[in-house]
């Protein structure tokens, strides 16, 4: 009969598709793009992968093509991992950001507030004295999974779990194999993670609003500690308008890009800020296996490049992975989504990793999230409801870790908690998770909205003038900057009196279920 440790083993490989005790060592070039790992030792296994000594006790081995900047002063010091835009210096690069950064380190807590007006996918990691702190951009995209002080383990950080669990051999949980078994994980394309929790007993994630404390492991929410001061519509627009555009400039000057367009308002929204590209201004929309000739998404986004007259491609997903593109996308990120596989090698194979792409992704968080599944108005929201709200039935894995995120959440200064849980939960577990899979696939990925002062300002403004049906401050934004992309209608099949029918019954069932 097989030991315990023999069939953790074959289940991690049923669940995952891939033992990750038996991980080869991955090419450079290849595997783990975009990925790094940090603990007290280099990891000598990932050849040809860059080496930086961040402390005598903290040593990062980081993938060739991921961004890595440092700057140091008397008694402090920070390194970058990833890159950073400045929206009000679109040329500056990322050793000078670090530089910016460093003078106005004064301590931790200034400089976190210093990169709230910044934007791309970055982690910090500061030290100021004795003390060491890590934290993350503002949607967390950049991630960060480390293993906790009742772990047993030292201190290690890495860019996913996967990586981390083959480099110390780690098993998946019973608790976490339950989960991945349970018919609500298995039935979702886009299943995501609870809370921040992780297949691995030993693994945790950080989620965004938090530092991670690099000397004794432990966590601290840093936002929000104070309400936020409301903002006038007419205030509001203007300036996030002018950031927006800054950050658009500023990574596309550094990277090849392109857009990612759809029939979306916020995709949109990011094409309006793309104006002054002029000639460099280029879109693309992924059609995936599902979509029919005329699905608006390929409709829309044609008609728009025509009337701006921006080149535009379509790039048509896969049916399937090819066997060797699927054995290592589901190496490159544990539990990896099956559903977007063939996206990514479909641009993979267009673009060979050469551009870089921005997406829309992050508006939502401002935008009524999840106030169409459930009453944004009960008086207060229990672990059930989030789990019903992320379609986790009532797993207690999932119950477990969403109990602890309301209890970390508490003191939330009049953030409303489903703006708070779209931030934290949809956009820094689901969206993170599956940007680092589309690493495979582009370059670099950049979210203008992944930027905590445009969030901010967007929370800040009255609801009436953020939710439906009327996105005021959305059309607004667009309006601002090329009022003639509203010529074209915003997801024209989601106004179709059926559409609307069904969206009413699911808010009804949801105010039922609740």
């Amino acid at each position: 009969m097989a030991d315990s440790s023999q069939e953790d083993r074959r289940l991690t490989a049923v669940l995952t598709g891939s033992d990750t005790a038996s991980i080869d060592t991955p090419f450079p070039g290849e595997h783990y793009c975009g990925q790094y790992l940090l603990g007290p030792d280099y990891v000598t296994a990932l050849r040809g992968w860059r080496r930086h000594d961040i402390a005598t006790d903290l040593k990062l081995t980081l993938h060739p093509d991921l961004g890595f900047s440092r700057a140091t002063g008397v008694g402090k010091s920070l390194a970058m991992i990833g890159y950073m835009v400045d929206p009000a210096a679109p040329a500056a690069d990322d050793a000078t950001i670090c530089r910016t950064l460093l003078a106005r380190f004064d301590d931790f807590d200034t400089l976190i507030r210093a990169t709230a007006a910044y934007g791309g996918r970055w982690i910090i990691i500061a030290r100021q004295g004795d003390r060491r702190l890590m934290f993350h951009d503002a949607l967390g995209l950049r991630q960060i999974f480390f293993t906790p002080p009742d772990s047993g383990l030292p201190l290690w950080v890495g860019s996913q779990p996967g990586l981390l669990a083959w480099h110390l051999q780690l098993q998946v949980s019973r608790e976490a194999a339950d989960f991945m078994a349970s018919p609500e994980f298995r039935a979702h394309d886009e299943n995501r993670w609870p809370g921040n929790r992780t297949a691995f007993r030993e693994i945790t994630h950080l989620l965004p609003n938090h530092h991670l404390n690099l000397d004794g492991g432990e966590v601290r929410r840093y936002w929000p500690l104070a309400p936020l001061a409301p903002i006038d519509l007419e205030i509001a627009v203007p300036r996030i308008c002018e950031r927006l555009t800054g950050l658009v400039s500023a990574f596309a000057n550094r990277f090849d890009a392109v857009l990612g367009m759809t029939a979306g308002l916020d995709s949109r929204m990011v094409l309006s800020a793309a104006r002054a590209l002029g000639d460099r201004l280029r879109l693309i929309t992924v059609r995936q296996k599902t979509m029919p000739d005329k699905h608006a998404d390929l409709v829309i986004a044609a008609r728009l490049a025509r009337r701006i007259g921006a080149d535009h491609s379509v790039i048509a997903a896969l049916p399937a992975m090819s066997d060797a593109f699927s054995a290592m996308f589901r190496t490159h990120c544990f539990s990896a989504h099956e559903v977007y596989g063939g996206d990514i090698e479909a641009i993979r194979l267009r673009y060979g990793r050469q551009k870089a792409v921005m997406t829309g992704s992050g508006a939502e968080v401002a935008r009524e999230p999840f106030r169409k599944r459930i009453d944004a108005n009960k008086p207060f929201f229990t672990a059930g409801d989030l789990a019903f709200l992320q379609r986790m039935g009532e797993h207690p894995f999932a119950l477990d870790a969403y109990t602890r995120w309301l209890a970390d959440s508490r003191a939330r200064h009049g953030v409303h908690l489903l703006d708070l849980f779209s931030w934290e939960q949809a956009h820094g577990n689901w969206l993170a998770a599956t940007q680092a899979e589309f690493d495979l696939a582009w370059r670099e990925i950049f979210t203008p909205f992944n930027c905590r002062q445009i969030l901010i300002d967007m929370l800040s403004v009255e609801e009436k003038h953020r939710l439906s049906p009327d996105h005021r401050l959305f059309h607004r934004l667009i309006g601002q900057q090329w009022p003639e992309l509203l010529a074209e209608p915003v997801n024209p099949a989601k106004s179709r009196p059926l559409h609307q029918f069904r969206k009413t019954a699911r808010r009804l069932l949801a105010r039922l279920c609740a």
